[in-house]
């Protein structure tokens, strides 16, 4: 074998080097049969779908193929198979490269993540990528994440997909802003909406605050380190507060340690809707989704 050339699997070669996870699927793919495509994780990794470290760092490569052919059986390969539908096919050609299409992948990731990050990673998807023109396109819609777990209601970890259905939302931003959604959802209070604009008397949008508690006046912001040191995002937010006091408008900001122990976060929470009429019963302390 070549000095420049690497064999990351048998029959495959690249490069020296070439080392990034779509070369070594585009390797893998040349010597599996036509009807495999890439799934599961390593799929969710070519979308951008954040994941827990112990899969983004995990270099194994998962293929599924259609039966009746077997599933890969090789070193750093985790072969699976699935039954061939009757309409499109599972997977979509991204350059060249079968990956799973981003409902099925949403679903495969089931039997490798837990409600948080599967709903993380929903809510990514829900999302999309941002275009040129600043819009998002997204890679999935809740109806086709409906509709394909309604056709795969038999599968293992129906249960988790049917909870986590409930719970992923559009709009939303990053990992934390989610996590932080769900702190607020699992202790009980108003469920939080995603980035609604909030606009002043002549319907101009004063801000967009990352939660809003749909009618009290509350906000919560996750304030990453952008907001710190990033000079004209601290300017436009000083400007954003100073016009949201004038509405009466309460947000509450929220940084990592209050993700990984929101215990004074919820208790701020609490005593703003207190004050703005809420009756409610909270369940806090919540359940762990701190990253």
């Amino acid at each position: 074998m070549s000095s420049d050339l690497d064999r990351p699997f048998h029959g495959a070669r690249l490069p020296s080097g070439a080392g990034t996870v779509r070369d070594h699927c585009l390797a893998l793919q040349s010597v599996t049969n036509h009807t495999s495509f890439i799934s599961h994780s390593t799929a969710a990794r070519l979308y951008g779908v954040p994941l827990p470290w112990r899969l983004q760092s995990d270099h194994t490569i998962h293929v599924t193929v259609e039966r009746p052919h077997r599933a890969p059986q090789r070193p750093g390969v985790i072969g699976h198979s699935s039954t061939p539908g009757d309409g499109a096919p599972p997977w979509v050609d991204s350059r060249g490269l079968r990956i799973s299409r981003a409902a099925r992948m949403w679903l495969e990731l089931a039997s490798q993540l837990e409600l948080v990050d599967l709903v993380i990673a929903g809510d990514y998807l829900l999302r999309g990528f941002r275009e040129r023109d600043g819009r998002h396109a997204p890679f999935v819609t809740i109806p086709q994440l409906r509709e394909a777990a309604a056709e795969h209601a038999d599968r293992r970890h129906a249960a988790l997909i049917v909870r986590a259905l409930e719970l992923i939302r559009e709009r939303v931003d990053s990992p934390y802003e989610t996590r932080l959604r769900l702190i607020v959802h699992s202790a009980g209070f108003p469920d939080p909406v995603v980035n609604v604009p909030i606009l002043d008397a002549a319907g101009e949008v004063i801000a967009q605050p990352d939660l809003r508690i749909p009618g009290y006046n509350v906000g919560l912001e996750y304030q990453g380190d952008g907001h710190r040191t990033d000079k004209s995002q601290w300017q436009r937010d000083v400007v954003r507060r100073r016009e949201l006091d004038l509405i009466e408008w309460k947000s509450i900001e929220a940084v990592l340690p209050d993700i990984r122990n929101p215990g004074h976060l919820l208790h701020t929470l609490e005593r703003e809707l207190r004050q703005r009429g809420w009756t409610g019963t909270g369940t806090w302390p919540t359940l762990g989704v701190g990253g």
